[in-house]
């Protein structure tokens, strides 16, 4: 099954280089805005929003009294204990953090991170839409929250938010995003690395743990799937994706939407199995050496596979002639000339140089047309050479070696 992405613990996505490689190798990312809630995407979320439909809101009302029942009987049970950590005073009035894991250091605005006593701290702050009413209420009675006037996160919106803590907030975002992740079958993901804990359920119990004893939210395998396909798509990713325009990734995904999926079955079917296998580890070390192994069992060695199959399939044999060609004095000049134009003129004039390069190369490329479309849909990993061929810089001779086997019909 083709499984959704859940971003957490934020709204927004914080780093574009994530964003654009999880288009890369989940269908779709899902996001919990509530109702009620404007967002501010910046041009690279948009285009994938909105051209490849790649990221969807979700409002977590259908999650909401669940993951608040957790909370609030942890106030219940330990209120004062609670407050004694975690309360909040009068004198806080602005939202100027972001929810994060106890211990952690804050994402904050003008503040710095979180520790010193309880008036000193910066607070996270939630929409109301995300908490039931009977939570805002004890969490307000209790101390360990209160309603914000204004928010440096806010895009905008008016003074209705609830501030507290940002460690409990975060422990709360990772609850409901748990709750929100079993209603709906999505895969609990996100770009900050404290944060890959939600992927197990969140309960009473467990929130009071990390709390109020101080136990390391312990790494599950539920999110085996969002491993895998990150870092099987990191074999082919350019070092500076945070810089390759997102229409990039939409246009690879568009083109090459049978390879895509038939990649992102390869992911599921491997997540599945390492999730059997791996149930009763917990020790974060060992399972990062698991899924290596797996991604590079599975995806680097096939891809390497492929590559080999592409050369003999007479890429490779191709590319040697056109730089053969390209070695004559004449040829140099005028490859020197191509080097310093741009865009479609460079595709035009290697096009038109088809003749010059020789029936011998466009021979050889229609022959191998046939047999690259063989090699290429029986590989999974198909779509991560498409990838690779489509994000990485070329050399000049490569880009127009490319122009002539799109002009001959072999273009991969």
């Amino acid at each position: 099954m083709q499984r959704t992405g859940l971003y957490y613990p934020y709204v927004h996505f914080r780093d574009a280089a994530w964003i654009k490689a999880a288009a890369l190798y989940l269908p779709e990312m899902a996001r919990v805005v509530p109702d009620g809630f404007r967002v501010a995407d910046p041009d690279h979320v948009r285009v994938l929003r909105d051209e490849l439909g790649f990221v969807q809101d979700i409002d977590p009302a259908l999650a909401v009294e669940a993951a608040s029942g957790h909370l609030l009987r942890l106030v219940a049970e330990h209120g004062e204990e609670l407050r004694n950590r975690f309360g909040v005073t009068v004198r806080q009035d602005v939202v100027d953090a972001e929810p994060a894991p106890p211990g952690a250091r804050t994402p904050a605005g003008s503040h710095g991170h979180r520790s010193g006593p309880p008036s000193e701290r910066p607070l996270a702050g939630l929409y109301p839409g995300e908490m039931s009413p009977a939570l805002r209420q004890a969490l307000s009675a209790t101390g360990l929250a209160g309603r914000r006037v204004r928010s440096s996160f806010s895009h905008g919106e008016p003074g209705v938010w609830l501030g507290m803590d940002p460690a409990l907030a975060w422990v709360y975002k990772c609850a409901l995003t748990a709750e929100l992740a079993a209603d709906t079958a999505f895969l609990p993901v996100t770009d900050q690395e404290a944060a890959h804990t939600a992927a197990d359920p969140w309960d009473t119990e467990r929130m009071a743990a990390v709390l109020l004893e101080g136990a390391p939210a312990r790494a599950g395998t539920g999110d085996l799937t969002a491993r895998i396909g990150v870092l099987s798509v990191r074999c082919v990713l350019p070092a500076g994706l945070d810089g390759v325009p997102a229409e990039k990734i939409v246009a690879l995904r568009k083109k090459y939407e049978p390879e895509f999926l038939a990649y992102t079955d390869t992911i599921d079917r491997t997540a599945a199995d390492l999730r059997d296998a791996l149930a009763g580890i917990r020790s974060p070390q060992a399972l990062d050496t698991y899924v290596r192994q797996a991604v590079h069992r599975e995806f680097e060695v096939a891809l390497v596979s492929l590559r080999k199959a592409m050369n003999g399939a007479g890429l490779q044999t191709v590319t040697t002639s056109v730089s053969t060609t390209f070695d004559t004095p004449t040829s140099a000049a005028l490859l020197s000339g191509l080097i310093g134009t741009v865009g479609g003129t460079v595709a035009g004039s290697a096009a038109g140089m088809v003749a010059g390069v020789g029936a011998t190369a466009v021979g050889i490329l229609g022959q191998a047309r046939s047999r690259r479309d063989d090699v290429l849909a029986a590989s999974p990993v198909s779509f991560l050479l498409r990838v690779e061929n489509g994000l990485n810089p070329r050399t000049a001779v490569r880009r127009i070696g490319r122009a002539l086997r799109r002009g001959a019909g072999a273009g991969v």
